[in-house]
Order: C-alpha cells, then structure tokens, then sequence
C-alpha cells in the first residue's frame, strides 16, 4: 500500500538503520525457523479467528484500520515497538506473500444480521471472546432478581435474570448474548442461566411467582426446550414458575397450544413478553390465552400525558386483554408519572428502576 511508505527525512532513516543494527544478527537458518515457526503460529490463530464469524469481523476491522490509518511512530511511546510492527506487517501491506489472505479477509462476504450482531465485538474481541468460553466452560454465572409489585407497591413476585461472574471481564447480559451469537452457542448460554437461577432460587427459598424466559433460537426446537423445562421442574417441584414467551415467538397457534398444556401439565403458567414491540397477536390472545402479559417498555418509558399516542394506544391493549381475564405487566417503569398512569389504566403488576433494580438472590430470598 502506499501510503503506508511514509516519506521521511535523513535522519529518520539513520534512526531506523541504527534501531535494525539492535537486533542480533541471525544465521539464514535461524532465521528460516523462526519464521516457519512464526508463520504456522499465525495460521493456527487465522484458522481459529476465520471459522467463527465474530473473528471474521474483528479481523476484516482490524485490517482496514491498518490498511486506512498506518500507524506512526510518533504515536508508540516505544519505538522499538514500532519498527518491529512495521517490519512484521510489511508482507501484508505492501503487496508481500500474505497481502491475498488480507485481500481475501476484507472482502469476505457479511451478512446484514451478522454485521448488528457482531458490530459491539469489533476491538476487544479476543479477549472477551476466550473470556466467554470460560464462563461456558465453568459456569460463572449467577442469579439476579427483580421485584415484581402490584399497584400498591407489595410485592408479588421476581423476574429471573441472569449475570456473568467472570473475574476479570465485565461481560454485561447483552454482551454474553452477542458473543454466543458469534458462536452459535446462544442456547448452551441460555441453559446454563436459566438451569442456574432455578438452582439458587430454590437454595434461597424463594416461594414467590418467578418468571422466566428464553432466547429466540431456542424456540426452533420447542421440543427441545419443553424437555429442558420439564426436566427442571423435576428437580424443582416446590418453585412458582411464570414461563415468558417472546410475542414474536407466538406465530404458530397449534405449537402455542401445545406449549401451553405442557406448562400446565407442569403447573407452570404462561406469559407473553414484550406485547406491543412489533405486532400485536390478538388472535393468539383469543385463541391461546396465557395467564400474563407483559407490554413491552417501549410503551411504558416516556408515558407523561393522557393525550398522548402511547397512553391512548395502552389504553386499548390493556383494555383488550383485561376481556380475556389475562393479568397485565409493565415493565421498564423508571418514573412515578409512568406508574400513576398506568394505575389509571387497571394495570396489574409493575417491574422497574421505580421499585427496584435487579439484585443478587441472598440466602432466605430476603
């Protein structure tokens, strides 16, 4: 490439000639092994990045910074630092024997759904990426719990959530679940969450309503995950379980129904999660009710007046369901405005920042 030949003077040459003659000088044959050893390192760490589609990502943005903004010297406190990158990458940027792999890499086809999903991973990939291996690895997660209130505040119950106990990466819910995308292992992930918070919500003793969810992909198996779900309540008959299904998961009213007699079959009752987010299924609502229904936050964060389209909106959806005997929840409530209105509107039970943020469980369920 040429802009990575940056002009220099003189005395920047005489500079890097005398930071080349620090280097020992190596045999042919030394040097010949230590790159064969060299290259077949690089290979191996290619090969592992290019077969997930998160590496793919990260060295496809890697390489066109490089190629884009060369690094200068001025910017590395370490020059020696420099001159040896330089060096090292000057067969990648300079048309040497590895600038078709490159070539080949930055045009490496993407999907639209892979560049969202993979679009937080970019700069810290390697490092998260092993990180979250090993929490799969060892099963560092653990429980977290949000209070669930009726209308007067009481408490009635708790949404099960999940959280990474990784010693040194803070590895967020959205952050877990974009690098299991990136690996296809977003069910394995959602397991282990899901098989954690039942074991210490039973350790701890809770005997509140406690809703549950799952991830999107694990509804292309609902078989599977019926047998999952079975399974655990096996190992925890004495739970109150509430199963929230996602409303965009509730396409097809025969499995519906099937979910649904399994559940209480297994004395589990059954919630739709995230109402309102994209198309309303009032015809699911008719013909496979659930016992609750969340509306989705969208709705409920920034309700401030009566006359607006949101409160007039939750006001007919509330309304609709409330006909079909079906509890309603909001969630993301932050502000008392929010929570007044949606009293108004009869609705039953109220998750959020308002009330209460998410919290370990504690022994006793206190």
């Amino acid at each position: 490439m040429d802009n990575w030949k940056t002009e220099t003077d003189d005395r920047e040459l005489e500079r890097l000639f005398a930071e080349a003659r620090r280097y020992p000088l190596l045999s042919a044959e030394q040097e010949r092994d230590i790159d064969v050893s060299k290259w077949r390192a690089v290979d191996d760490l290619c090969t592992l990045f290019i077969d997930s589609e998160g590496g793919r990502r990260y060295l496809q943005d890697l390489l066109a910074r490089i190629q884009h903004e060369p690094p200068e010297v001025a910017n590395f406190a370490n020059r020696d630092h420099h001159f040896l990158l330089r060096r090292e990458l000057v067969s990648y940027l300079s048309g040497g024997e590895q600038a078709a792999a490159v070539t080949l890499l930055a045009t490496y086809p993407f999907s639209p759904e892979t560049e969202v999903s993979q679009q937080p991973l970019v700069t810290s990939f390697p490092v998260e990426s092993a990180a979250f291996l090993e929490v799969l690895d060892k099963g560092l997660v653990e429980a977290h719990i949000q209070p669930l209130v009726h209308a007067d505040g009481s408490l009635f119950g708790y949404e099960l959530l999940g959280r990474c106990t990784h010693p040194t990466e803070n590895l967020h819910p959205g952050k877990l679940f974009a690098l299991a995308a990136s690996v296809g292992r977003e069910v394995e992930l959602s397991r282990l969450l899901r098989r954690r918070s039942f074991e210490q919500a039973s350790a701890a003793g809770l005997r509140e309503p406690l809703f549950f969810n799952n991830h999107p992909a694990e509804c292309q198996d609902m078989d599977a995950l019926l047998g999952e779900i079975r399974d655990l309540r096996r190992r925890h008959p004495d739970l109150q379980l509430v199963f929230e299904v996602h409303e965009a998961a509730v396409t097809d009213l025969q499995m519906m129904a099937r979910v649904r007699d399994t559940l209480r079959e297994l004395e589990i009752k059954l919630a739709y999660d995230d109402f309102g987010a994209g198309q309303a299924r009032l015809l699911e609502l008719a013909e496979v009710p659930a016992d609750f229904l969340k509306f989705d936050m969208g709705l409920i964060q920034g309700l401030t007046s009566r006359d607006s389209g949101k409160y007039r909106l939750l006001k007919a959806l509330s309304e609709l369901v409330h006909g079909f005997g079906i509890r309603t929840l909001v969630e993301g409530v932050e502000q008392e405005v929010e929570a007044e209105l949606c009293r108004e509107l009869g609705i039953h039970l109220y998750q959020g920042f308002l009330f209460a943020r998410p919290r370990p469980i504690t022994p006793g369920g206190q």
